[in-house]
């Protein structure tokens, strides 16, 4: 709020120099960034768009500063300006103006504070997260993935964004993975050893119990298998909504399959003559920064698993494999769709699957997936899926010149038609891949297993923690307490960094625990108003102390948080974020006495704890965090 005040008097101050014409008319479209100076002790603000637009305006950074000053320093909300070095702009604001907008931020509405910096397109985004196999639990790694997905969607809707949430089932019924995984219910059903390589968790004991008594053990696998989905699947949605985690779509694959949807988009890519049998396949060696060194085509008699790699055992069925030629669209290798056998590869069903998606929301404007730590290899893949879905024919054409693009393409009309779905391809899909979790107890990694060797699940840590903070508390208050510190942990460090999840300090019920440290401040703020009763009226600007106006200004922050990460999705700003409050508000509480035996002193600083609480409370709940009333 107070930064994008700032921003509009430098931009009207850049106005009136260029309708002045002492400067150019690009200098309108820099970027204006307002920051926090480096030493606090020289403003409130800092402003470097004298030194970003220099070049622009064709002045030095100290030279354009000064034209600058002369506008800003006439707003009467600037109680002083200074340039700095080569050209930083520190701005001092007037105390009262600042206080002013503890009034404007308690008059918005319930969870309105956050959406004060909505985007200027507005876009429908689709976010799929988590999709893990429905053949085990949701797991401690996919935990990072499910907090940071639901929300980065929290954070997209408070800018003004539509979201979609969507969690993509890999039922299909040729997948070997599922197949092993029914056999292995059947064995434990019939009381059996389970087959070699496969499932052998007590969660695999769980399903077969369930299915105890339903006549399973002579079923078909697929019969076996839709059952045995269907209870894990059920585990799954139980735990991610303990989790604090709920989609819009739980979207099946299988049904893509049922539908005839696969077969008719493979058909669409053969006749679009980005899909064929030809026994070659294409790679591409490339060095740093994509840029290509060689195009490799090796003939192809092998068979292919269920990612599409190739096999070195010799093929022995009679069909031909089809593949889909993805290096002409960014990829670094061809893709097998259908192989020779028969049976489709998982990437078949994705060409289905993304057109699909487009879908939810209706004419979805963007896609987001988000995947864990090995799946780096997916984002060229995806990328060339939906590049493949959106490619147009095109007409015979020139030769290729060049050596590489002679390799890859028929002519120069098909490399323009394949670098414009492409081009469109990496705007309308976004891959996020978040990095691992390595959990630490003692200062030293913990081996995150069961004593008898099963997987930890997402629910086991959520258990774990809450035990140790309410030790009697019920089963759903752990389970709550858990979910809260599971969740503000996971999203402490940015997602595409590693980082440790400190198991001691999470189960730390102090003001080391950073969990603990917020959710105090907003259970101290409730107090505080429930003592204060109702205030009525107050004259905010007798709020002039030091730190009520360093509270205010990080409150009045929220909604710009929120814009920048919609924008580069660093959701771990409002972690962050909410960190910085509790700290001005305790530094705030610590210094200023806020029920006095001065009356209007008093309503003043009630009407400033209000406003903390509702950008605490609006932080945590993007954050899918409770904000607690007592402690």
């Amino acid at each position: 709020m107070l930064r994008t005040f700032l921003a509009s008097v430098f931009r009207a101050a850049l106005t009136q120099l260029v309708e002045q014409g002492r400067l150019p008319q690009e200098v309108l479209d820099v970027r204006i960034e307002i920051a926090d100076p480096k030493n606090p002790d020289h403003g409130d603000f800092a402003c470097n768009i004298a030194m970003t637009a220099s070049k622009v305006a064709g002045k030095n950074p100290r030279e354009f500063a000064e034209m600058l000053v002369e506008g800003v320093k006439l707003n009467p909300a600037i109680e002083s300006v200074e340039i700095a070095g080569p050209g930083f702009i520190n701005l001092r604001l007037n105390s009262e103006f600042v206080a002013g907008y503890v009034g404007t931020i308690n008059a918005l509405g319930q969870n309105e504070l956050a959406k004060q910096s909505p985007v200027e397109t507005p876009l429908k985004i689709n976010v799929e997260f988590v999709s893990v196999n429905p053949n085990g639990p949701i797991t401690i790694g996919s935990g990072r993935g499910a907090a940071y997905g639901s929300t980065l969607c929290n954070i997209f809707e408070a800018a003004g964004h539509t979201v979609h949430r969507e969690y993509y089932i890999n039922d299909g019924v040729n997948s070997e993975q599922m197949r092993l995984f029914a056999e292995s219910v059947r064995a434990l059903i019939k009381g059996e050893p389970v087959p070699e390589n496969g499932y052998k968790g007590d969660y695999v004991h769980d399903v077969a119990k369930e299915l105890q008594g339903q006549n399973l053990e002579s079923a078909e696998v697929v019969v076996l298998q839709k059952a045995s989905e269907h209870k894990m699947i059920e585990a799954q949605r139980s735990a991610l909504a303990a989790f604090g985690v709920n989609y819009d779509t739980w979207f099946s694959e299988q049904s893509l399959h049922d539908a005839g949807t696969v077969a008719v988009e493979i058909k669409s890519l053969a006749a679009k003559g980005i899909a064929n049998t030809d026994p070659t396949r294409t790679k591409l060696k490339l060095a740093k920064g994509g840029k290509i060194e060689d195009v490799i085509i090796e003939s192809q008699t092998a068979d292919v698993d269920d990612e599409g790699e190739v096999q070195l055992a010799e093929a022995t069925a009679e069909g031909e494999t089809l593949w889909l030629r993805s290096t002409k669209l960014g990829d670094d290798m061809d893709r097998v769709l259908l192989r020779k056998d028969g049976r489709l590869t998982y990437i078949a069903s994705d060409v289905a699957y993304h057109k699909h998606k487009f879908n939810r929301p209706a004419g979805a404007d963007k896609l987001i997936t988000i995947l864990g730590p090995d799946h780096h290899g997916y984002i060229g893949r995806l990328t060339a899926v939906v590049a493949a879905m959106l490619l147009e024919p095109s007409e015979p054409g020139e030769p290729c010149q060049d050596e590489f693009d002679a390799k890859l393409y028929r002519d120069e009309n098909e490399k323009a038609a394949c670098q414009k779905a492409l081009k469109e391809a990496r705007e309308k899909l976004e891959v996020q891949i978040y990095q691992l979790v390595r959990f630490m107890k003692e200062g030293k990694p913990a081996p995150m297993r069961k004593r008898d060797g099963n997987i930890y699940a997402l629910i086991d840590l959520m258990r774990e923690i809450g035990t140790k903070l309410k030790p009697e508390g019920t089963e759903a208050e752990q389970l709550e307490s858990g979910k809260d510190v599971a969740r503000f942990f996971y999203l402490m460090r940015s997602h595409d960094t590693t980082f440790d999840f400190d198991l001691d300090l999470a189960e730390k019920q102090s003001d080391e625990n950073p969990v603990f440290y917020v959710q105090y401040a907003h259970a101290r703020i409730c107090s505080i108003l429930e003592k204060a009763g109702e205030q009525g009226d107050a004259n905010l600007a007798l709020l002039t102390h030091p730190k009520e106006k360093t509270l205010i200004k990080r409150i009045a922050d929220l909604p710009n948080e929120v814009s920048r990460a919609a924008e580069d999705y660093g959701v771990h700003r409002l972690t962050t974020y909410a960190i910085e409050l509790a700290r001005a508000f305790h530094g705030f509480y610590g210094d200023c006495k806020v029920i006095s035996e001065d009356a209007a002193l008093t309503a003043a600083r009630v009407q400033l704890c209000e406003a903390t609480q509702k950008a605490l409370k609006e932080t945590l709940d993007l954050l899918g965090v409770s904000a607690p009333e007592r402690m």
